[in-house]
C-alpha cells in the first residue's frame, strides 16, 4: 500500500486523519463506540428477566454436556443433541454454541440471566466491528456510524439476541465479522502492535475462520465474500493503492491476492473434512419434506422476498413461520421476490457503474446480504421452520453497510443546508427510537414459554409444533386437561406427528387409560422408530400394568437409541428393583446420576444401597436426594426408618416430622412417630 496516498486520501471531500491528529481521532472513535454499545445493550437490558424458553430447554437444562468439561470430545465430533443417542442424529453441528453453553453453566448455573448475558455482550461485539470495518474501508466515520447503529437496533435481531438458543447466529456474524477485519487488514502498512506483523493478522483471520465454521456452516461463505472483495473493492479502497509502475505486473504481484483469500478455502475444505469424518456425512439427516426441483427454485426466490421484505419492515415479528411451498410463478410471493431481487441487481450495477471507491464498498454490501442469505433459500434442506428471523442476523450487515452508505451520502448533501440536515439527524433519532421501543416489547415475548407460545399462535395459529409446546408446559404445570385440548388441537393439524401421539399417550397413562396410552405409544414408535421417549413411556405403562418382561425390553430399547437418557435408566432401575435384582437397579440409578442428578435417582440409589446392606452409602445417598428435594416425603420417612432400625431415636423422629411436613396423613409415620414418641 501507499503511504503518502493512505495518510491523504478524501472521502467525500474530508481528508483522514494524519498519525500527528491521532489523539482526537481516538477520542472520538472510543465516544462513537460508547454510544454503540449503549444503542447494542440498553434495549436488550430486559431480556436479563427472562427465563429459559423453547429449544432452550433441550440444549441447556437437559444437556449433560454442560455439567462439566469432561465431554469436550462429544462436543466437537458429534452434533448438537447427540446426548439423546439415535433420536439425536441431526445435521445441527454447533460446537462453538455448546462451549458457550458450557462456559455459562461454569460460571452462572443453571440460571438464564448469565447466558443473556452472554448473548447481550456478543450482539455488541457485532455491532462495534460492523462499524470497525464499514470505517477502515471507506475512511468515512458517518456512514460506519450509521451501519453500526442500524446494525444495534435493527427489531429482526430481537429474536437472536433475546433467544439464547440463537447464540449461534451472534456467534457466527461475531467471528465472520472478525474474520473479515482481519482479512481487510492485510498487507495494511499501518497496522502496529501485535498486528503489524502480516503473519499475526493472517494467523488471527484463520483462527476466527475456525471459530466462525464451529459457529455455524453459514460460515463457508466468507471465501466467497472475501474474492468478491478483492476483485470489487480492494484494488479501489483506501486499504491498498497499487502503485502504477510501466512495464509488465511481477507475477508475485499478480498472485498476491490470490495468497490472501486462498487459504480461506484451504480451512473450509478441511472443515468439510472434519465434518464428514466425525457426523459421517456433511448432512447426513434428510428433511422429512418432499419437493420439486421447481418448488425449490420458487420458493428460494419467494423467499428471499419475505427475507428482503422483513429487513425493511420488521413490524411483525413471529417465532415459528408457517411455510408454503411456492409452485407458480404467478403466485404472488414470488412475483415479489423475484421483483425485490431485480431492484437490487439494479443497485448494484448503478453503483458498480459510479467507479468510486466507496460506492463500490456499498455494492459489496449487497454481495454480502445475498450471499450469506442464500445457505437458508433452499427450502429441501431446512427444518420445519423455514423462515426464520434469526437467519437475517448475519445477512443484515450487508444491509447496513449499504443503508450507512446511503445516510453518509444524504449528510454530506444537506451539509450546506441546515434545514435539511437537522430533518435527516431528526429522521434518523425517531427510527433509532421507534427500534429501540420494538425491540424492548418484543423481548418481553421471549419471558417465558407460556407468553411465547401464545404470542407466536396469535400470528401463526395452525403452528403445530409450537401447539405441541403449549400443550408440554400445561402438561408440566400438572394442567392436563389443558393440555390434552391442545394436544388434540395439534394432532388435528398433523395426525401423523410421533411427539403430538406420544404427548396424547401421556396423558391416557396419568388417567390410567393403560390400553389407549399403549395404543398412542405403538402409534408413535411405528411412525419414528428411533423416537426415544414412546419406547420409555410404553415400557413405563406395561410395567404399571404388570408386563415387566415387556416393559424392561421397551426400557432396555430406549436405552439403546438414548444411552444418557437419565429418566430411563431411572425407569429400569425402579423395575429392576421391584423384581429384586438389586445390583442391576443400584447400577441404572448411578447411570442416572451421570447423565442428570435428581432426587429420585438417589432415592432409589438409597433404597438399593440399604437392602444390600450398605448402611452408610444409602444415608449418603438420601441426603443427597434431601439437599436436591428438601420436600420429599419419602426420603425423610427413608432415613427415619433407618436411624429408627439404628437407635438413633432423635434423628429418626426429625427425619419422620420432617416428611409429615409434606404428607402430613402418612399413617406409617404416624404410627412410627407415636411409637418413637412413646419410647422417650
Amino acid at each position: 500500500m501507499d503511504q503518502a496516498v493512505s495518510a491523504n486520501a478524501t472521502v467525500n471531500g474530508t481528508s483522514s486523519l494524519v498519525k500527528d491528529n491521532a489523539s482526537p481521532a481516538d477520542r472520538g472513535r472510543a465516544a462513537l463506540f460508547a454510544i454503540l454499545i449503549a444503542l447494542a445493550t440498553l434495549p436488550y437490558l430486559n431480556i436479563l428477566l427472562n427465563g429459559f424458553v423453547y429449544d432452550d430447554h433441550t440444549q441447556i437444562t437437559e444437556n449433560p454436556y454442560l455439567r462439566n468439561f469432561h465431554h469436550l470430545r462429544e462436543i466437537f465430533t458429534t452434533t448438537v443433541w447427540s446426548y439423546m443417542g439415535v433420536e439425536g442424529l441431526t445435521n445441527y453441528y454447533r460446537p462453538l454454541m455448546t462451549l458457550t453453553y458450557a462456559a455459562c453453566y461454569r460460571v452462572f448455573g443453571p440460571l438464564a440471566y448469565g447466558f443473556h448475558l452472554a448473548s447481550l455482550a456478543l450482539h455488541a461485539i457485532a455491532v462495534l466491528l460492523v462499524f470497525a470495518i464499514a470505517e477502515r474501508v471507506t475512511r468515512d466515520r458517518v456512514w460506519a456510524f450509521a451501519a453500526g447503529a442500524l446494525f444495534a437496533i435493527h427489531p429482526a435481531h430481537t429474536e437472536s439476541v433475546a433467544w439464547i438458543a440463537a447464540v449461534t447466529d451472534v456467534e457466527l456474524t461475531v467471528f465472520a465479522l472478525l474474520t473479515f477485519y482481519f482479512y481487510v487488514t492485510l498487507d495494511d502498512s499501518d497496522a502496529s502492535g501485535l498486528m503489524a506483523s502480516a503473519t499475526a493478522r493472517m494467523a488471527a483471520m484463520l483462527t476466527s475462520f475456525v471459530l466462525a465454521l464451529f459457529a455455524k456452516e453459514q460460515a463457508l461463505m466468507l471465501p466467497a465474500l472475501a474474492m468478491i472483495y478483492e476483485y470489487l473493492c480492494r484494488s479501489t479502497m483506501h486499504t491498498e493503492r497499487p502503485i502504477r509502475t510501466p512495464g509488465p505486473v511481477p507475477l508475485m504481484t499478480r498472485f498476491r491476492p490470490l495468497a490472501r483469500y486462498f487459504p480461506l478455502w484451504i480451512g473450509a475444505a478441511a472443515y468439510v473434512v472434519w465434518r464428514v469424518h466425525f457426523i459421517g456425512a456433511f448432512a447426513p439427516v434428510h428433511q422429512m419434506r418432499t419437493l420439486t426441483l421447481k418448488q425449490v427454485a420458487l420458493s428460494a426466490v419467494a423467499l428471499a422476498g419475505q427475507y428482503l421484505g422483513k429487513l425493511l419492515w420488521p413490524a411483525r415479528l413471529c417465532a415459528f413461520y408457517i411455510f408454503h411451498p411456492s409452485s407458480r410463478l404467478a403466485d404472488p410471493r414470488v412475483i415479489a421476490g423475484f421483483a425485490a431481487l431485480c431492484a437490487l441487481a439494479l443497485l448494484f450495477a448503478m453503483l458498480l457503474r459510479r467507479r468510486e471507491p466507496n460506492l463500490r464498498f456499498a455494492a459489496f454490501g449487497i454481495a454480502w446480504m445475498l450471499v450469506t442469505l442464500a445457505p437458508v433459500l433452499n427450502a429441501h434442506w431446512m427444518a420445519a421452520n423455514v423462515f426464520a428471523e434469526r437467519y437475517l442476523y448475519l445477512p443484515s450487515v450487508g444491509f447496513c453497510w449499504l443503508a450507512g452508505g446511503a445516510f453518509s451520502a444524504l449528510w454530506h448533501r444537506t451539509a450546506v443546508r441546515p434545514v435539511w440536515r437537522r430533518a435527516l439527524v431528526t429522521t434518523g433519532l425517531a427510527l433509532l427510537a421507534l427500534g429501540a421501543v420494538r425491540i424492548v416489547t418484543r423481548n418481553r415475548d421471549w419471558r417465558d414459554d407460556i407468553r411465547l407460545y401464545t404470542r407466536t399462535l396469535e400470528q401463526s395459529p395452525g403452528a403445530y409444533p409450537i401447539l405441541n409446546n403449549l400443550g408440554t408446559v400445561y402438561w408440566q404445570d400438572g394442567q392436563v386437561d389443558q393440555a390434552e385440548a391442545v394436544w388434540k388441537q395439534a394432532l388435528a393439524v398433523a395426525p401423523t406427528s410421533a411427539i403430538v401421539l406420544n404427548n396424547l399417550g401421556l396423558v391416557a397413562t396419568r388417567r390410567k387409560q393403560f390400553a389407549a396410552a399403549i395404543d398412542f405409544f405403538q402409534r408413535a414408535i411405528a411412525l419414528k422408530p428411533v423416537y426415544t421417549d414412546p419406547h420409555l413411556n410404553l415400557g413405563t405403562a406395561e410395567h404399571a400394568l404388570g408386563q415387566r418382561e415387556s416393559a424392561e425390553a421397551e426400557l432396555r430399547r430406549a436405552l439403546a437409541l438414548s444411552p444418557l437418557n437419565d429418566r430411563a435408566h431411572l425407569e429400569l432401575g425402579q423395575l429392576l428393583l421391584d423384581e429384586g435384582r438389586v445390583a442391576e437397579a443400584a447400577d441404572e440409578f448411578r447411570a442416572s446420576l451421570r447423565a442428570v442428578p435428581s432426587a429420585s435417582a438417589y432415592d432409589g440409589l438409597g433404597t438399593s444401597e440399604q437392602r444390600q446392606g450398605r448402611s452408610g452409602t444409602a444415608e449418603a445417598a438420601w441426603r443427597a436426594a434431601l439437599a436436591l428435594d428438601h420436600f420429599d416425603s419419602q426420603v425423610h420417612f427413608a432415613l427415619g426408618a433407618l436411624y429408627d432400625a439404628e437407635g438413633r431415636r432423635r434423628e429418626a423422629l426429625d427425619e419422620y416430622r420432617a416428611g409429615l411436613v409434606s404428607d402430613p396423613q402418612n399413617a406409617q409415620a404416624l404410627a412410627a412417630v407415636r411409637k418413637l414418641s412413646d419410647r422417650k
